[in-house]
């Protein structure tokens, strides 16, 4: 069957990830819709009986950390959009293993924003109708108030916010971050009381 675009959408086997899978299933029956999940405590495919069977759906187990498999996806399935909402947020989780934590927000996210990077720079129309957002929880991004509505400052300057977790790592691997967002058509969305989206200058 042909699409007019192919669309990943990680994390979809979460909650808020599966209600994104099946809106974009149901809506956009032109788009090839793949899930890619990793499976963890939070994903569950029961969440998607309902679509499992629909042709324009495709789930995918993977960890985003996985660049080379994450790399070859994308080339596989000609991917034009990225909807990234796999990540930790669980706070008791990260007070018991926060390396989980940095690698799957931090690592995981360069490890997309790279092979998204790569992929569509080969093309010859490089990044023209291509779109990577980030959505994800204040407890990755940091809290919005309505004192402060704009909330993060472009490019992640919140500590609390997952690529801030680079103090982990050191500024190295925040820095490669920082360069892969520059040049890449970023959206990052907050998913709190203020929904508010964010595009990278």
């Amino acid at each position: 069957m042909e699409f007019k675009k192919s669309i990943i959408i990680t994390g979809g086997a979460g909650f808020i990830g599966s209600h994104v899978v099946r809106l974009f299933v149901n809506k956009y029956s032109e788009y090839h819709i793949i899930n890619v999940d990793k499976l963890t405590y939070a994903g569950n495919l029961a969440n998607l009986k309902d679509i499992e069977s629909r042709p324009n759906y495709e789930f995918v187990r993977m960890d985003i950390c996985d660049f080379d498999a994450f790399y070859k996806l994308m080339q596989d399935e000609q991917i034009d959009g990225i909807i990234h909402l796999a990540a930790e947020s669980h706070v008791d989780r990260s007070i018991k293993d926060p390396f989980i934590f940095a690698r799957t927000n931090v690592m995981g996210t360069l490890s997309l924003l790279q092979a998204a990077k790569l992929y569509w720079e080969s093309l010859p129309d490089k990044y023209e109708g291509k779109r990577f957002y980030h959505i994800s929880t204040d407890e990755v991004y940091g809290a919005l108030t309505m004192n402060h509505p704009e909330g993060i400052e472009p490019p992640f300057t919140t500590t609390a916010s997952s690529s801030e977790h680079h103090l982990a790592y050191g500024d190295d691997d925040r820095n490669q971050l920082l360069e892969q967002l520059r040049s890449l058509p970023v959206s990052r969305e907050v998913d709190s009381s203020l929904h508010q989206q964010y595009s990278s200058s």
